[in-house]
């Protein structure tokens, strides 16, 4: 099965460095669409949460043992020697992505602070990782980050459109977690997919 133009980016002879990565990046989709979750239960959840906490935790274990499970059954295929040059590109790339994002969060409480708005720090955050899925997406070759970053930048923004401080708060987190966590389930249910695909070969950067 190629994967060409699939949701979840091209094969080629790269493909079982991307799928590992994949994996790896749906555990963090859980571990932090968990995170949102939480928030929203606190602003759209009024009386006793704690059945909402389990029911979080318990669909977090059941993402990350799956995205364990993902990776153990890639661990039996042959290992990919990525070129050094291309391997650098990754990791370069994914730093300075992940160092751009941390940045922006973390100048957002200064600058709402100087405009008398600190309470819409969730949806700045929110804005920034949104936007951050597209650059990720380009790295790595994953289309579905377009559809992640849209879906969680509209929540972010349409959230402002909200008067009301924890309605908007809940749109913003609960729209924020949901995108995270079926960014996760996508991810894990059609990675095993390409392993008919798949080229076991060592990559340049010109292939």
């Amino acid at each position: 099965m190629s994967e060409a133009g699939g949701i979840l980016g091209p094969s080629g002879p790269d493909l079982l460095v991307r799928m590992r990565g994949r994996a790896v990046g749906a555990i963090v989709c859980a571990g932090f669409g968990a995170y949102a979750l939480y928030w929203w239960t606190q602003a759209a959840i009024s009386g006793d949460q704690r059945l909402w906490f389990g029911a979080i935790a318990t669909a977090t274990a059941v993402l990350v043992v799956w995205a364990i499970a993902n990776l153990v059954a890639l661990s039996h295929e042959p290992r990919v020697v990525l070129d050094k040059r291309l391997a650098r590109f990754y990791r370069i790339g994914y730093a300075l992505i992940v160092a751009t994002e941390g940045a922006a969060i973390s100048v957002g409480g200064p600058i709402l602070g100087h405009f008398h708005r600190p309470d819409l720090y969730g949806q700045w955050i929110g804005a920034v990782v949104g936007i951050h899925f597209f650059p990720l997406g380009k790295l790595f070759k994953i289309p579905l980050y377009y559809w992640t970053g849209a879906a969680i930048s509209l929540a972010a923004f349409g959230s402002l459109l909200i008067s009301a401080s924890s309605l908007s708060s809940a749109l913003c987190a609960g729209g924020t977690g949901g995108a995270l966590w079926i960014t996760a389930i996508v991810i894990l249910s059609k990675n095993l997919e390409s392993l008919s695909a798949k080229s076991v070969v060592a990559v340049s950067p010109g292939e």
